[in-house]
C-alpha cells in the first residue's frame, strides 16, 4: 500500500506542479480576468464531461448533509483558486506555488480535530517543517 500511495502521490505532485507552473505562465501572459474566464470555460467543459459520465454510470446526487459539506468544499476551493490566480498575477510563482502548497497542513489538522484521525509523529514533524519552510519562502 505504501508503494502505491507513494506512486499516486508522486503523480499528483508532478501534475499539480505542471498545473501551478502553467497557471503562472498563463496569468502572466493574459492577466487575472482573462485567466479566470479561460480556466472556468475549461473547468465547465471538463465538468460537463464528468457529469455525463457519472449520470451514465447511474450515480445520483446525495440527499443528506454531505451535499452541503461538498458544496461548501467546492465554494472554498473556488474562492481559493481565485486567490491563487490573483497571487500568481502579483507575486513570483516560485514563492506562491510552494507556499500555497501548504494547504494540506490545514486539511490534516482539521481531519485530526473533526474526524478524529490519528497523526503519526513523523507526519506532525513534516507539517511543522513545511510550515517553517513556508515562513522562509515569504521572507
Amino acid at each position: 500500500m505504501k508503494a502505491e500511495m507513494s506512486l499516486v502521490g508522486l503523480l499528483i505532485v508532478v501534475l499539480w506542479g505542471f498545473w501551478g507552473f502553467l497557471y503562472k505562465y498563463g496569468v502572466a501572459k493574459v492577466g487575472l480576468l482573462q485567466a479566470l474566464l479561460v480556466t472556468n470555460i475549461f473547468y465547465s467543459i471538463t465538468n460537463i464531461v464528468i457529469i455525463i459520465f457519472l449520470i451514465h454510470r447511474g450515480v445520483n446526487i446525495p440527499r443528506d448533509t454531505s451535499l452541503v459539506i461538498l458544496g461548501l468544499g467546492t465554494l472554498f476551493g473556488t474562492i481559493g483558486s481565485i486567490g491563487f490566480l490573483y497571487a500568481l498575477e502579483r507575486f513570483p510563482g516560485s514563492v506562491v506555488i510552494p507556499f500555497t502548497a501548504l494547504y494540506p497542513a490545514v486539511s490534516s489538522i482539521l481531519a485530526v480535530l473533526i474526524l478524529q484521525e490519528r497523526m503519526e509523529s513523523n507526519t506532525v514533524i513534516g507539517i511543522i517543517l513545511a510550515v517553517i519552510a513556508g515562513y522562509f519562502l515569504t521572507r
